[in-house]
């Protein structure tokens, strides 16, 4: 049934409890995993510490984002690895989360999507519509929400 399937993760308990659901579907199918967290860019207008430069440099927020999503699918891919699941790539992107599931699951040519029900970003999620809402509406493949 299921070839391919892309799990997205933000180091949240509901996208914990979504790798595991992936990484069990991909070992009863024999489908590839990929592993993907989408980090939101962060100009140097968003971010005060652009206007203010202390004795130590600090690293722009999108570095620092980009290196926590890396640490967040690195500790994934080795719990989904290590539930057997076979691991096909860990990928970070930077841009809107939604869209960005929604592309790479397209270019990926997944099967199957599978996310946590809240993520992170809950207050947005209350305030603009949940990810997991937003990447089952637009997806032209299977999407799992995980609670």
């Amino acid at each position: 049934m299921f070839k391919t399937i892309l799990v997205a993760v933000d180091g949240s308990t509901h996208a914990t409890k979504a790798l595991d659901a992936a990484s069990d579907l991909a070992g009863r199918y024999a489908a590839d995993l990929i592993v993907l967290s989408v980090y939101r860019h962060h100009s140097p207008l968003e971010s005060t510490h652009s206007m203010v430069r202390g004795a130590e440099e600090i690293d722009p927020p999108d570095l620092t984002l980009g290196r926590l999503a890396r640490e967040i699918v690195d500790t994934a891919v080795e719990r989904a690895r290590s539930q057997g699941a076979q691991v096909r790539d860990g990928l970070v992107k930077r841009g809107p989360p939604a869209r960005t599931i929604v592309h790479t699951a397209e270019q990926q040519g997944v099967d199957a999507i599978v996310m946590g029900s809240r993520g992170l970003g809950d207050l947005e999620g209350h305030l603009l519509g949940s990810v997991s809402h937003k990447v089952t509406s637009m997806a032209k493949c299977t999407c799992i929400t995980v609670k």
